[in-house]
């Protein structure tokens, strides 16, 4: 590989080195970063690409000396004395400084290196990684300055559009806003550039991670390398929101649900879905929100503490509910964890306001759904449940679609089962002379009662 410089024209201008050293040294020029002049004025310039291995394997024919010192265009390494060499006993050592200032940021896979050219040469085609090689002489270093790593608070609704628009830099912290600012420190770590570039994740949660730079991405599982890190810091739990319209049971099972979790709030009597659900996310403090539904009970299990994934786009997370009258569980009725942001934005919903945005299913059993309030309550779900999974047939057939349809058009068990039973079947004849705008008629809570009604008043 030939050396060249990069961006010489800048680099002239910056004040001239005045170190020496009679070994070759190489500069490794980092972008999206302030880079620094060489310390040596025998220095070659050549780019980072995928870690110093790959650097060193790249130029280690041009090398002419006995060793060769290699350093990155981020570290101004005024402090290291490049008049070093090695005594007789470390001569086929490579030598790491790192640092160890409490500020500085720990990792002794350093960025300053001084290397044995012949033996390097020896061992290199057997290496995985640097750390590999036969004997690494760690120094450790209180002064050894890294240049700081750049702060972004990011809103848990969506941290990558946070990390696409701030100023590329070659990592980044990225730290949730809602982490308690009392208490809580960066982890005293820096990035190895040793081997490839990776993410650094924090935490259980991952409101902490340290991320390298790419343009535009769409989520953190974007990059390739993750490495996971424990670190403890306290966690928010998000809000839940009891949503309610007509149902007689709601008063009964919200006092239910607040004596367990006194932070619920109550969403009540607000005409129109997509108006009742753009009301429960302004009554959120959280940028996710729980939405609890009036007709399920909650499992003990279910403690509310789930959290949204950071690394993933923003989207709603759908939790299982157990159907006891037709014997199916999956997410129908089911709680579900809100982003508000999406709730906010979801203007013109299809047939499901859920399933109008992004959404994962989570395989937690949330509730329970008897459908013991009213026949109509248990003829209205199952009309509009299957309405549903009739047209998504008819787009999109799956098995399990199908079969949640066989499920429902079978008369199932308990207090309603003749009126789900009904509502299903109705549901099915409706979709035989019905489409598009019809179909949405469903979504309107008080058409349905007013279809009911003349049906089987």
């Amino acid at each position: 590989m030939v050396f060249r410089n990069f961006n010489t024209e800048a680099i002239a201008r910056m004040p001239q080195p005045k170190n020496r050293s009679s070994f070759d040294s190489i500069r490794v020029k980092f972008d999206n970063v302030k880079e620094w002049p060489s310390p040596l004025v025998n220095s070659r310039t050549v780019p980072f690409v995928k870690s110093y291995l790959e650097v060193i394997k790249n130029c280690i024919d041009e090398i002419q000396t006995e060793y060769f010192w290699i350093f990155p265009s981020f570290m101004h390494c005024k402090e290291i004395d490049f008049s070093f060499v090695p005594e007789q006993f470390e001569k086929d050592q490579i030598h790491s400084w790192h640092t160890i200032h409490p500020k500085g940021g720990l990792n002794k896979e350093g960025h300053v290196l001084l290397i044995p050219t012949k033996q390097f040469k020896e061992q290199m085609n057997g290496l995985k990684f640097l750390r590999d090689y036969k004997d690494i002489n760690y120094h450790p270093h209180k002064e050894l300055w890294n240049p700081p790593i750049t702060k972004v608070p990011f809103p848990l609704r969506n941290p990558v559009e946070t990390y696409n628009e701030t100023a590329p830099h070659f990592y980044k912290w990225m730290i949730n806003m809602n982490l308690p600012t009392a208490g809580i420190t960066l982890p005293n770590f820096y990035p190895s550039f040793w081997e490839e570039e990776k993410l650094y994740t924090f935490g259980k949660t991952k409101d902490i991670m340290l991320v390298p730079h790419k343009d535009k991405i769409e989520q953190f599982y974007d990059f390739d390398l993750v490495v996971h890190k424990d670190y403890e810091y306290p966690v928010k739990p998000m809000d839940i929101i009891f949503i309610s319209y007509d149902e007689p049971g709601a008063e009964q099972r919200f006092n239910k649900l607040k004596e367990r979790f006194p932070r619920a709030k109550w969403c009540k009597g607000v005409k129109g879905q997509t108006q009742a659900y753009w009301a429960a996310a302004t009554m959120s403090e959280t940028d996710y929100f729980f939405a609890v539904f009036p007709k399920i009970d909650i499992v003990d299990s279910f403690k509310f503490d789930f959290q949204p994934d950071r690394m993933k786009n923003p989207c709603h997370y759908i939790f299982n509910c157990h159907n006891t009258v037709i014997d199916l569980t999956y997410g129908h009725d089911g709680v579900i964890l809100f982003n508000t942001r999406l709730v906010i934005e979801t203007v013109a919903p299809g047939l499901d306001f859920t399933l109008s945005k992004p959404h994962t299913v989570v395989p937690i059993l949330s509730a329970v759904h008897t459908m013991e309030e009213t026949p109509l309550l248990a003829w209205r779900t199952a009309f509009r449940e299957t309405l549903k999974l009739k047209a998504q047939s008819v787009v999109k057939p799956t098995v399990e679609t199908n079969y949640r349809l066989k499920k429902w058009l079978t008369k199932g068990v308990g207090k309603n089962a003749e009126w789900v039973h009904r509502g299903a079947n109705d549901a099915i004849e409706f979709t035989k002379t019905k489409s598009g705008k019809d179909l949405k008629l469903s979504y309107d809570f008080d058409w349905l009662t007013k279809y009911f009604e003349e049906k089987y008043k």
